[in-house]
């Protein structure tokens, strides 16, 4: 099927074949028709499944050139994905030359976010903290005449708390078409969206949450040092060109240091980069100066990075879905890729609950700089729980007392006035252990409200 055989423009087929866009991807197929017809849609699909045309071809197609006002909302959880997809949308301008796209995007100054704006564009792209500020606060667009809003990559605008953003300018927009896009669609999410999308959207997805062309391996590292493990992995497989997640921002760093200490061509993508950083870094990797690059989640978000030949989890996310955003860097359209994720007998836990989420792994072991075939995940022994001296110490005292030992003789009903002591110590105990959670939560978010974590 190509894109002939849906219903559009003769400018936009023409622009397609220009690009080099022939026939649609099978989440285009299901979704471009209804989108033209203005259908509100939930759509659930992996990256590199050709997502974002899904949206800009339905937009452009029904843009009114009679308004010169924003008829479409595009809204993306980071600047480059925002910077990715204006960069996708500019090349439609050449068939379509009174299009008006702009890119509002965290970073850059408000002043010259607005500057130009007495002509408004027709279609809107940014950042929701971007967003709010010269919608809401600048009052610089006027959203009377949006007809669509899209919503792309919801799962990490929920996960990074931008929703109160999002709705100090979105719920005004009276009655459009809403397009939301993600990788998963979680119970959470769905329940977010519904003051947007209702509750009886059906969903619109693929048959499976990563790509077929991606190959997925769990790697026993058994008890190797890190940086050892990842070197010899490297010197193994040899990748074309390598993304290496961590899920925290200091692993990164130290992984980015000491592979820049063995001289490998390596850049760094985090959430500490300036936005100049960044795209210096993206620009060493378009130029193959950089075969590897160590991400976190949040700064490769989205990136669209071609000829991924594998990924690196040296750990695992706390929140298992963005492991289908990390194995869906490779893999992408037509084209293989490797995903292998590093364990060992003390993290099989994550592991085992993607196994149980249906992803089909294949085992393998690092050992002697060579990755032999496993059978299956290599699990650590149950292990008896640890001792707490203090607390037996305190249950010991309790129920001597209540036997009555201090003073020689035992009690008149001993047994019972025993366990109520034992059981008091307990409880004394568990209050104990719940007030020291309740403490480490509030420093925890204290850190988290103040920006110490990524």
């Amino acid at each position: 099927m190509s894109f002939k055989a849906i219903n559009l423009s003769q400018k936009m087929l023409s622009s397609l074949s220009r690009q080099h866009y022939i026939n649609p991807s099978p989440i285009q197929i299901r979704c471009i028709p209804k989108a033209l017809k203005g259908e509100t849609l939930m759509v659930q699909s992996s990256t590199g499944s050709g997502k974002s045309l899904c949206f800009l071809i339905p937009i452009i197609e029904k843009i009114d050139y009679s308004i010169q006002k924003p008829q479409a909302i595009i809204i993306v959880p980071t600047r480059e994905l925002a910077e990715q997809i204006y960069d996708f949308a500019i090349p439609f301008t050449k068939e379509f030359p009174n299009l008006k796209i702009k890119l509002f995007k965290a970073g850059e100054e408000i002043k010259k976010s607005t500057k130009g704006l007495s002509v408004q564009p027709h279609i809107v792209i940014g950042t929701p903290g971007r967003l709010k500020d010269v919608i809401v606060s600048e009052k610089a667009l006027d959203l009377k005449h949006v007809k669509t809003v899209v919503f792309d990559e919801a799962d990490m605008l929920l996960a990074e708390g931008y929703f109160d953003d999002i709705d100090s300018f979105a719920l005004s927009i009276k009655n459009p078409q809403y397009l939301v896009f993600s990788a998963t669609l979680e119970a959470n999410l769905a329940h977010r969206l519904e003051k947007y999308v209702g509750n009886n959207i059906p969903i619109v997805n693929e048959e499976v949450m990563t790509s077929s062309n991606v190959a997925h391996y769990l790697v026993n590292i058994r008890h190797i040092p890190l940086n050892t493990a990842i070197d010899s992995f490297i010197k193994i497989i040899n990748p074309f060109l390598l993304i290496i997640f961590a899920s925290k921002k200091e692993t990164a760093n130290e992984i980015y240091k000491y592979l820049k200490s063995q001289k490998r061509k390596v850049g760094l993508l985090t959430g500490d980069l300036s936005s100049r950083e960044r795209k210096n870094v993206m620009k060493q990797v378009k130029n193959d100066n950089i075969y590897i690059l160590v991400c976190s989640d949040m700064a490769a978000r989205g990136l669209d990075i071609d000829n991924v030949s594998d990924v690196l989890n040296v750990d695992l996310p706390n929140n298992l879905e963005f492991y289908y955003h990390r194995a869906g860097r490779t893999g992408r359209f037509d084209k293989l890729g490797n995903c292998y994720t590093f364990y060992n007998s003390d993290s099989v836990k994550k592991p085992l609950a993607l196994i149980e989420n249906g992803v089909a792994f294949k085992y393998l072991t690092l050992k002697d700089n060579e990755l032999i075939e496993g059978k299956g995940i290599e699990k650590t022994h149950p292990t008896r729980k640890k001792a707490n001296p203090e607390l037996d110490k305190e249950i010991r005292k309790a129920k001597n007392i209540a036997l009555g030992k201090s003073k020689g003789k035992i009690k008149p009903g001993y047994k019972k006035k025993a366990s109520q002591a034992i059981e008091k110590v307990k409880q004394k105990h568990r209050r104990e252990v719940i007030k020291k959670d309740i403490k480490r939560q509030r420093i925890e978010r204290y850190k988290k409200e103040k920006g110490l974590y990524e």
